[in-house]
């Protein structure tokens, strides 16, 4: 617990919060799988999962399971050598992905939401989101921990490109959170 009284000595009142103010409850998404390796969105903002034994491609807002592939082989032929691109089968479209190979997803938005991976009960991770674009910002201050029901270990996150969806991925599936 001594980095927790070294960041109460910092003033952040996001870590002196309680339990339950900490971690806020919002209207997601689940995308279960397992061995989740990397993700990305389509052009119309449809996450497109990876996996070790395939991919799918899953509406954002609704959960709804678009298309699934089961190929892992077709899956692994399709993904770049440097494991930043994926070329979807389904439609011969390249998207961008991260994931545990494949580097990190866009951590901002036009409007100033950011989000960060954080380790505050080391190993498991969590991912906070603040506006720092609001008057008087201060580092953390106003941060909100997001619940990850499902995941644990080391995760992944990113928001789509237009900055209207966020995607939280581990091993063993996906969160996805929407604004329109």
């Amino acid at each position: 617990m001594k980095i927790l009284s070294t960041l109460k000595k910092l003033n952040m009142k996001f870590f002196n919060r309680s339990e339950q103010e900490k971690r806020t409850k919002f209207d997601e998404v689940i995308v279960p799988a397992a061995g989740c390796v990397a993700c990305g969105w389509n052009v119309d903002e449809n996450l497109v999962l990876i996996s070790s034994s395939g991919y799918s491609i899953t509406e954002a807002k609704t959960g709804l399971l678009i298309h699934r592939d089961r190929d892992s082989n077709l899956t692994y032929e399709k993904i770049s050598n440097n494991n930043l691109t994926f070329q979807v089968p389904l439609s011969n479209e390249c998207i961008s992905v991260f994931g545990f190979e494949s580097g990190d997803g866009i951590h901002s938005t036009n409007d100033g939401w950011v989000i960060k991976v954080i380790s505050p009960w080391w190993p498991i991770e969590s991912v906070i989101i603040e506006n720092v674009f609001r008057s008087n910002y201060k580092y953390l201050n106003d941060a909100t921990m997001i619940d990850l029901n499902r995941l644990d270990g080391n995760i992944r996150s990113g928001f789509s490109p237009s900055g209207n969806k966020l995607v939280i991925m581990g091993s063993g599936g996906a969160l996805i959170y929407s604004r329109e």
